[in-house]
């Protein structure tokens, strides 16, 4: 444990470093899929905290989509959600799915076209 800051990653919640650790350094490099698997696993392990890693994943996505430069990283925490969905069939799921409907109204209400259309297509997956 670090003990010379108090704004370090040790004192986060798990969940949070998880979902944190999906995301690579540039958008290009795409989804850290190891990272993914350690999340998919933690929510399959504890699927009470799926509604947590869902708000937490909505935030970063709704941070994401005001700053038009980051738009790569809301594909990524898109295509999370999607995993996660698809992974996780647990009676905590009701929450995520709340989490999962306002990450696709937000990107449906967006400007951006691409945006749009990954709502529209998470939506039929889902």
């Amino acid at each position: 444990m670090c003990l010379e800051c108090l704004t370090c990653s040790c004192f986060r919640p798990r969940y949070k470093r998880l979902v944190d650790n999906i995301f690579p350094q540039y958008p290009q490099e795409g989804l850290v899929k190891s990272n993914m698997e350690k999340l998919i696993f933690y929510s399959l392990s504890s699927p009470e905290k799926l509604d947590r890693i869902g708000d937490y994943l909505y935030l970063r996505a709704r941070r994401d989509i005001t700053r038009s430069s980051r738009i790569g990283f809301v594909v990524i925490a898109m295509e999370a959600m999607d995993q996660l969905l698809r992974a996780c069939h647990a009676q905590a799921l009701n929450l995520y799915v709340e989490s999962f409907l306002k990450m696709i109204q937000r990107l449906l209400e967006s400007s951006e076209a691409d945006l749009q259309i990954l709502a529209t297509q998470s939506f039929v997956i889902f």
